[in-house]
């Protein structure tokens, strides 16, 4: 097969353009491929030169110099160049050059087969931009999709799953590596990746719970020498405001879920109390007949003349510890709620003067200072006399036995607004946060077991309780105990029947 064979068979059989140009560059064949796509009438341009009827100026030297390589080695080389259709377009072309020998092997003839690249400009910008677009959308689904699977944890705290949350933020933005977060909550500051406030550009969404502003959400980017054109996109923007609001959204959830679970642990504790009250005041009643008996025959014995001095002192000693058990069998039937309430309008510092003469002669015999700060202007409460002193003289032996030999004890009350407070502080010991937790469960004593029931501070416990009351305590180890018990003004009681005690 000569020469001009091979080229019929490579115009007919070829996909791409084909043109044939001889050892000058002008053009000697060429296929209806090229025709098509440059517009180019064979007929009319055959035996012009190619580079100057067919190429682009600018691709015009580079491809001849490659034509020159290929016609002189006869070898097979790539280029590529735009060429110039009929209509002045400009058309991109990846050649394939090989040179062909003639009859004597001299260089003749270069043969070009041209696969023409689609360029279309006029969309490359509407892709890149929807190309971008998806990026930062598949980006923002990763982010709220980890949001989602930490919000189930209900396990960690709040502190924890908001750490968490913060560290899936960085990875969703255009350039997570020179991204920051912070979130101010409440006073409480949280970090994630490399925030700066000397950040270039800033971001920041204010996040609400329940309408409320609780905090912000800010993010930083940085920039660099090499590139100081980093800016948020707007989807950054959007998605700021999503995870602002989903985070207000598990803040408010987190906190309801608090609230239950303390509520439902009250619950637990008042359900608790009750059964055990009623325990209580069972065991109270069986136990109060025969320990009558004990001390009303104890007491009758000890009345008979000339019993001998062992016999006297052992009777006594049943006497003292029948009237110990009564006083115990008294607080279990106060806590069972057993001694029906006697309310009327008290003046609560009439209640700590009664409970005077007790409270100096134990702090005398303990050497402990006492400091009274009664308000001589404190409102009357609606409130039993009795149980009221029962409260005070509990809390005053409890803070006594805490300060052993020496300390001061404190005794306050004072009024705001509809409420009276009854404060009594010490400088004892204090407590554990453990030992805190427990002090008002029943039967619950840090004490020997000769030397106390466990009953003083749920006694005083049920008795607010029943009076509407609140009490607080805050105790430090080594610094000192402080109980604080609210009660209502009685003109803040609804219902209430005015009547008079002599004790205020």
């Amino acid at each position: 097969m000569d020469l001009w064979e091979q080229c019929d068979v490579w115009l007919e059989l070829s996909h791409d353009m084909v043109i044939i140009l001889d050892a000058q560059g002008r053009i000697v064949q060429g296929n209806d491929r090229f025709q098509r796509l440059s517009g180019h009438l064979l007929p009319e341009i055959i035996g012009q030169d190619w580079f100057e009827a067919c190429v682009h100026p600018a691709s015009s030297s580079s491809s001849k110099a490659v034509f020159t390589q290929v016609l002189a080695s006869l070898t097979t080389m790539s280029v590529h160049n735009e060429i110039l259709t009929a209509d002045t377009c400009r058309l991109a072309v990846d050649w394939r050059m090989r040179g062909v020998p003639d009859v004597s092997g001299q260089p003749a003839y270069v043969v070009c087969v041209g696969s023409h690249r689609v360029a279309a400009p006029e969309y490359t910008h509407d892709f890149l931009f929807e190309h971008a677009r998806l990026i930062a959308l598949n980006k923002e689904l990763t982010c709220l999709h980890a949001m989602s699977r930490i919000v189930s944890n209900v396990d960690g705290t709040l502190e924890e799953v908001l750490s968490e949350i913060l560290n899936t933020i960085p990875p969703a933005f255009q350039y997570p590596e020179h991204t920051g977060v912070r979130l101010t909550l409440d006073g409480v500051v949280f970090l994630s990746g490399k925030f700066s406030l000397d950040a270039s550009c800033h971001m920041v969404q204010d996040v609400l719970v329940h309408k409320v502003q609780r905090g912000r959400l800010r993010v930083s980017l940085e920039s660099d020498d090499k590139d100081s054109s980093r800016h948020f996109l707007s989807t950054e923007q959007a998605l700021l405001s999503t995870l602002a609001k989903h985070i207000g959204w598990v803040i408010a959830k987190r906190e309801a879920l608090s609230t239950q679970r303390n509520l439902e642990r009250q619950l637990r504790h008042a359900d608790r109390l009750a059964k055990i009250g009623q325990f209580a005041a069972g065991i109270a009643h069986e136990l109060n007949e025969p320990l009558a008996n004990i001390l009303g025959f104890a007491q009758l014995a000890g009345q008979m003349p000339a019993l001998p001095e062992t016999v006297y002192r052992d009777l006594d000693n049943i006497v003292k510890s029948a009237l110990y058990s009564r006083e115990v069998i008294k607080k279990l039937m106060i806590f069972g709620r057993q001694i029906p309430l006697q309310k009327s309008l008290v003046n609560l510092n009439c209640v700590v003067q009664d409970t005077l003469h007790f409270i100096e002669l134990n702090t005398t015999r303990s050497n402990i200072a006492l400091t009274l700060d009664l308000d001589p202007n404190l409102p009357e409460i609606w409130a039993d006399p009795q149980h009221l002193k029962q409260v005070v003289v509990n809390l005053v032996v409890n803070a006594i036995q805490a300060m052993s030999a020496q300390g001061v004890l404190t005794i306050q009350t004072q009024s705001f607004h509809n409420d009276v407070y009854l404060i009594i502080a010490d400088t004892g010991k204090g407590m554990e946060a453990e030992v805190l937790k427990q002090i008002f469960n029943p039967f619950f004593t840090t004490k020997p077991l000769d030397q106390g029931t466990g009953l003083g501070l749920a006694v005083v416990h049920g008795i607010v309780s029943t009076h509407a009351g609140i009490i607080d305590v805050e105790s430090t180890p080594g610094q000192g105990t402080r109980f604080e018990i609210t009660f209502s003004c009685a003109d803040q009681v609804p219902g209430a029947e005015v009547e008079y005690n002599s004790v205020g």
